[in-house]
């Protein structure tokens, strides 16, 4: 069953709408719990913020408040790799987080502090043992820190797998089929989209950016804002770095592949029109974004950029995620607004697949509920 064709049931335990990490995730966990799964994308599965990020999977560059829920999104990812067979291009290298100047290395002592209570293992390094560890780095880097558990997998392979497995799994997943209502009937909920009619038991919103309006098809108001991140890949080169790295002011997130090509991001900003799905790179922006990356990592000068792209991101005001039901439904619910996104969308899944199913969540979502915005 690949889920494309016209004949998609008129009833369904769960309709999941939005295409991306967390809700082809979420479609394939109650697949495998025998639940009865339609998706809807509104353009091409995992092919907004899902498709075009980093995959950076950085575990100390990521908010205390969500640790736990990185952490166990780091373990669905290598799940999926090394359990279910499925080649996301999982790789666990390890990572570092750094400094540039004196401001940034208080930022990092502080950052740090807080996740090692927290229970994060790290390990702080600067002088020559920093540069007995990385001599890779560059001068502009006066400290860093190194946590084991950072890694990376990418957007590409995994999109193509997990969609593939939810479909295996039972799932229907639509491609160009944005939903164009949702209302309540009695105990269940009607979805109405170009492939018809669907009648479901409960409803999961993971649009990525377009949530708040999918939200307010259900008289739900969330205020959800929208970044036009930026990304570039170089040409394959040799051997530069062999861990994962990223920048404690959040401008700067650099891995290498195993072909040579090296990513670099770190949320700089395009230009982007939501409105209208304009998404245009800004290139006094990403000259700043490759000088920062060179300056980390020296050796990055001598590659070219092949390509530069930029893809939107629904953020919250206070720049948390927002997971569970919607205020006001017992059944409807999302995952929406997460910095890091990528990184957390196996976890936001399983989250609310548990939750559908009747059964405590593996995470304490309190912080991260959707009425805290009501």
């Amino acid at each position: 069953m690949d889920g494309r064709d016209s004949t998609i049931p008129r009833d369904a335990d769960v309709a999941v709408i939005g295409g991306g990490v967390v809700g082809i995730s979420a479609a394939l966990f109650l697949a495998r719990a025998g639940r009865s799964v339609v998706a809807f994308d509104r353009t091409e599965p995992w092919s907004d913020a899902s498709g075009s990020n980093a995959g950076t999977l950085s575990i100390q560059a990521m908010r205390v408040e969500v640790l736990a829920m990185a952490r166990l999104g780091i373990a669905l990812w290598q799940r999926f790799q090394e359990e279910d067979g499925m080649e996301v291009g999982f790789h666990r290298l390890g990572g570092f987080l750094v400094a540039t100047n004196d401001a940034h290395i208080a930022h990092l002592r502080d950052y740090a502090a807080k996740q090692a209570q927290s229970g994060l293992e790290l390990e702080w390094l600067e002088a020559n043992a920093m540069r007995d560890r990385a001599p890779w780095l560059g001068r502009d880097v006066r400290a860093a820190t190194f946590c084991n558990e950072d890694s990376h997998a990418s957007p590409l392979l995994a999109g193509n797998a997990v969609v593939a497995a939810a479909r295996r799994a039972g799932a229907y997943v639509l491609s160009q089929t944005p939903v164009e209502a949702v209302t309540r009937a009695g105990a269940s909920y009607l979805v109405k989209s170009a492939a018809g009619g669907l009648r479901c038991r409960a409803v999961v919103v993971t649009a990525g950016p377009w949530s708040g309006e999918v939200a307010r098809m259900l008289d739900v108001s969330l205020p959800l804002y929208v970044d036009t991140n930026m990304l570039t890949i170089t040409e394959p080169g040799p051997k530069l770095f062999d861990r994962v790295v990223s920048h404690v002011a959040g401008i700067l997130t650099l891995k290498q592949y195993e072909n040579g090509t090296c990513m670099i991001g770190g949320g700089w900003q395009g230009r982007g029109v939501f409105a209208t799905g304009q998404r245009k790179t800004d290139y006094d922006r990403l000259r700043q974004n490759w000088a920062t990356a060179a300056s980390v990592v020296p050796g990055l000068a001598d590659l070219r950029a092949v390509r530069s792209w930029a893809g939107f991101q629904a953020v919250t005001p206070d720049a948390l995620p927002v997971i569970g039901r919607l205020p006001g439904h017992e059944q409807a619910y999302i995952a929406a607004g997460a910095r890091g996104g990528f990184h957390m969308g196996p976890a936001q899944a399983l989250a609310l697949s548990e939750m559908i199913q009747g059964r405590e969540p593996p995470l304490d979502l309190t912080r991260f509920d959707p009425g805290r915005f009501a």
